[in-house]
C-alpha cells in the first residue's frame, strides 16, 4: 500500500484532519499517512513534496466540513482544488469524510476537474460516535486498499512477587475502559491543553466535560478543577501531582480520578521540554495512585508530545521506575500498571523495554 493523503482547509476542521493523521499514522505507520502541516519537513520545497507524496498514495481522504464549499472561491488558487483534481487525474480512490452534519456539494457547484467527487461514496464522523466512526473508516480503508493492521491487544508481563501485573496498550486514550485512574502529562503551569488538540490533555479535557447537541463544552468540569486546585500555586514544581475527578468519562470511560503530573516545563523564548526526572513523576503518580486506593493507572509516555523527548530513552526510564516502586512496595493494591504506545514506534519501544529487562516475565500477546 502507498499510504493515504489527508486533505483537508486549514480554515475548517484542522482538529479533524489532525485526529485522522494521528489514527492513520498509528496503524500505518509514519512514513504512510500524509498531512502537510505535519509530514513536510522545514526546508522541503511544499508543492514538490505535496505532489510527489499524492502521486505515491492509494487514498485521498477529502475532510469536507460545514463551509467547505464556501471557501471554493478561486480553484486555480485553491490546494484543497488541486490536490483533489490531481488524485482524480491519477487515479486515486478519492472518499470525502464528511464532519458532523456537513453535506456532499451537488456537482454543478463544483469545478469540472473535481466534479467527480459529488459522486463519490463518504464517511462521516461526528464528535459523540468518533470513536465507532474512525473505526468504520479504517475498515473501510482495510477492504479497500488492504495492508492496515488491526490495532494489537494487550502485552502483559508481570514482576515475580509481585500482585500487580504491567502491559503496554495500542493505540488511542479515547479505547481505553479498563483503566481506573488515567495519568495527565502536563506543564509546570498545569493548564490543560485546547479542546481541538489532539493530545492527552486535549482529549482527557475534551471528554471529561459535558457537551451540548451541538458537541460544545457547556461544563469543562475537569479543566475547571484543575484551574480551582492551583490558581495560587503557579508554576508548580517538576514533578508535582494534582488529583482531579474525571468529570464525563465516568460514565464513559469507567475512570474515577484523573492524576495530573507537571512532566513538561516551559521556559520563555525556548518552548516546552520534558522535566529532567520523568522516573520521579512515575513514582510521585504511583504513590498517590495507592492513596486513592486506585487499582488500575495507565500512563502515557510522559513528555513525549510538546515535550519533545525522545520516545526509547523516556520509556526505559518510566517502565524502570514503576519495576522499581514494585519491588519497594510488595504488598502494594494496585493491580495493574498500564502504559499506552498510541503509535506503533511507541508501542514497539514500550515492549522492547520490557523484553530487556529479565526480572520481568511476558504472559502473552493477543490480537484483538
Amino acid at each position: 500500500m502507498g499510504g493515504v493523503f489527508v486533505n483537508y482547509r486549514v480554515r475548517e476542521q484542522p482538529g479533524y484532519a489532525t485526529l485522522l493523521h494521528r489514527e492513520l499514522a498509528a496503524r500505518l505507520g509514519p512514513d504512510r499517512a500524509f498531512l502537510a502541516s505535519r509530514s513536510i519537513r522545514p526546508g522541503d520545497d511544499f508543492v514538490t513534496t505535496v505532489f510527489d507524496t499524492l502521486r505515491r498514495c492509494d487514498v485521498l481522504l477529502a475532510v469536507m466540513g460545514p463551509q467547505w464549499i464556501e471557501f471554493l472561491t478561486d480553484p486555480e488558487r485553491d490546494w484543497v482544488h488541486r490536490e483533489i483534481q490531481e488524485a482524480f487525474s491519477c487515479g486515486l480512490r478519492v472518499i470525502p469524510v464528511l464532519v458532523e452534519d456537513a453535506e456532499l456539494p451537488d456537482a454543478e457547484l463544483l469545478p469540472g476537474g473535481i466534479a467527480a467527487l459529488a459522486r463519490c461514496q463518504a464517511v462521516r464522523i461526528r464528535h459523540y460516535s468518533i470513536d465507532s466512526d474512525l473505526d468504520r473508516l479504517i475498515r473501510e480503508l482495510g477492504r479497500t486498499t488492504g495492508n492496515i493492521a488491526a490495532p494489537d491487544g494487550p502485552v502483559e508481563f508481570r514482576l515475580s512477587g509481585s500482585p500487580c501485573g504491567l502491559e503496554v496498550l495500542s493505540g488511542s486514550i479515547r479505547r481505553v475502559r479498563t483503566a481506573d485512574t488515567w495519568v495527565n502529562s502536563e506543564n509546570t503551569d498545569m493548564k490543560m491543553a485546547r479542546h481541538n488538540e489532539f493530545s492527552v490533555s486535549g482529549i482527557i479535557r475534551y471528554w471529561g466535560a459535558i457537551h451540548d447537541d451541538a458537541g460544545r463544552v457547556v461544563d469543562d468540569l475537569v479543566a475547571d478543577e484543575l484551574e480551582t486546585k492551583v490558581r495560587e500555586h503557579r508554576p508548580v514544581a517538576p514533578g508535582t501531582v494534582v488529583i482531579t475527578g474525571a468529570g464525563a468519562l465516568r460514565s464513559s470511560h469507567n475512570v474515577k480520578h484523573i492524576i495530573h503530573v507537571a512532566a513538561v516545563h516551559g521556559e520563555p523564548g525556548a518552548g516546552y521540554r520534558q522535566v529532567l526526572n520523568i522516573s520521579w513523576c512515575v513514582t510521585n503518580v504511583l504513590t498517590h495512585a495507592e492513596r486513592l486506593t486506585a487499582r488500575t493507572v495507565l500512563f502515557p509516555l510522559l513528555g513525549t508530545g510538546v515535550g519533545g523527548a525522545e520516545v526509547i530513552p523516556t520509556a526505559e526510564r518510566m517502565v524502570t521506575a514503576a519495576i522499581d516502586y514494585l519491588r519497594t512496595n510488595p504488598a502494594t493494591a494496585l493491580r495493574k500498571i498500564s502504559f499506552l504506545g498510541f503509535e506503533e514506534r511507541e508501542r514497539q519501544a514500550l515492549i522492547g523495554v520490557f523484553a530487556d529487562m529479565p526480572a520481568v516475565i511476558r504472559k502473552y500477546n493477543k490480537r484483538i
